[in-house]
């Protein structure tokens, strides 16, 4: 090996080819001399969010291999895959009242931008489609620009399918990707001692609200048709 290839590889963090580790940009070789790909580089990877796809039922990822090694041996998954199959009727009563006590305000989770996490209430975030109108307005009215922030009149209007639907799905994608309830994002984020949420913490693991979304994520059912009302 000639003393310009020694020095990129020095330069590049592969003081020892024979040796597997991390390789930036995948130019490190290994013992037989090759590049990226081969023995001499270590993957890894890092992946971003996962994004809901057109269909709206199922979700992807990118990853990358930051060594760019040129091999997926260990690549995570990436989908697609599907939102898990968890119990509405569970949701409607037991969950949403207590990510309408906490999350849903207008400064936090219930905005439509700047959140992977979203969630329409009453008196709140409304969604934007057309309803019959209440109090003194005369005619179909737009949900959202009569209703957002008020609680009363439109604003108060229970739920509409959409609604419902959004909150229930936007809950339930915490667990794409993972089967451990207590690993999701609803859970962790929140949690005492779980991952950075603007020094807001809402319970601990023995908290009931904990414990009722650690259900329900976890499969739990209603075993009952839910009637909502009012929430």
């Amino acid at each position: 090996m000639n003393r310009i290839a020694v020095f990129l590889l020095l330069s590049m963090g592969c003081s020892d080819p024979n040796k597997t580790q991390p390789c930036p940009m995948g130019i490190c070789t290994g013992g037989d001399g090759g590049t990226g790909g081969d023995a001499g580089c270590t993957e890894a990877w890092s992946c971003g969010a996962w994004t809901k796809g057109s269909d709206g039922t199922s979700y992807t990822r990118t990853c990358n291999d930051t060594n760019q090694c040129g091999t997926t041996n260990n690549k995570p998954a990436t989908g697609p895959v599907t939102l898990p199959n968890l119990d509405m009727d569970y949701y409607k009563c037991n969950v949403e009242p207590i990510v309408d006590k906490n999350c849903a305000m207008m400064g936090c989770h219930g905005t439509e931008v700047g959140r992977s996490y979203m969630v329409y209430a009453r008196g709140r975030l409304r969604h934007k489609e057309t309803v019959p109108a209440m109090c003194l307005q005369q005619g179909p009215q737009d949900l959202q620009m009569m209703g957002n922030g008020s609680i009363m009149c439109e604003g108060w209007l229970p739920h509409t399918t959409f609604e419902w639907q959004s909150n229930f799905d936007n809950a339930r994608a915490t667990m794409v990707g993972i089967t451990d309830p207590e690993r999701s994002d609803l859970l962790t984020e929140t949690k005492f001692g779980g991952k950075a949420h603007a020094g807001v913490h809402f319970w601990n693991t023995n908290n009931p609200d904990y414990v009722t979304i650690k259900n329900w994520l976890g499969g739990a059912k209603l075993g009952t048709t839910c009637d909502p009302d009012p929430n």
